[in-house]
């Protein structure tokens, strides 16, 4: 089992990373939050994996964290039947670990249900069959989500990114240029066309 790859960062896309150790690049799959806070190309780093293997057909396919504590979280995530790494990586890029925990805490799970992937019924489930588990993680109150910072901004956010993303933005420049604007004080009130285009004009 690999626990982290610690190398040089060679490549630093929207999908995730590439690290080279040892002469090998590995490429890694990332939440938004671990690509953001990953130093700069040529920088070494350490990154926290978890590597899943998928049968028919074969894959083997590395996911990367930026502490155990999300890793952990992501496990626990696709430990629900019907969740994938996929959909597990959405989760954690949309909502930081530490907002998921809390939410799911309180019992909270409409906000899951504007993540793609993510219906009513699945996030009922996962609400259900992570009440316990989540609750036995450790949270890391440095760590930086990478949503708005406040679960009920959430379906807000994921509406100015998805029309961000249909004017060609990828996802990651699409969630800074929304963070960017979520601490106006209106910003809940700002129809969506309004928004984009102040956040276009700070560009």
């Amino acid at each position: 089992m690999i626990d982290y790859i610690k190398g040089k960062l060679v490549s630093k896309k929207t999908a995730g990373l590439i690290v080279e150790s040892g002469g090998i690049g590995y490429s890694i799959n990332c939440t938004l939050g671990t690509i953001e806070n990953t130093g700069s190309i040529g920088d070494e780093v350490k990154i926290s994996v978890h590597l899943n293997i998928k049968d028919n057909p074969f894959s083997v396919t590395l996911y990367g964290f930026r502490d155990e504590h999300e890793r952990e979280c992501f496990r626990q995530i696709i430990s629900v039947s019907g969740i994938g790494p996929k959909t597990g990586l959405s989760i954690l890029s949309a909502i930081g670990y530490n907002d998921l925990i809390d939410m799911i805490s309180k019992g909270n799970y409409h906000p899951l249900t504007s993540i793609s992937g993510v219906g009513k019924k699945t996030a009922e489930r996962l609400a259900v069959e992570l009440k316990d588990k989540l609750g036995k993680i450790e949270s890391d109150t440095q760590g930086v989500s990478v949503n708005t910072g406040k679960l009920g901004e959430l379906g807000k956010a994921s509406e100015l990114i998805g029309a961000l993303m249909a004017l060609g933005y990828n996802r990651l420049e699409a969630d800074k240029m929304v963070r960017a604007i979520s601490s106006r004080s209106d910003f809940m009130d700002m129809p969506t066309e309004s928004a984009v285009r102040e956040i276009l004009r700070r560009k």
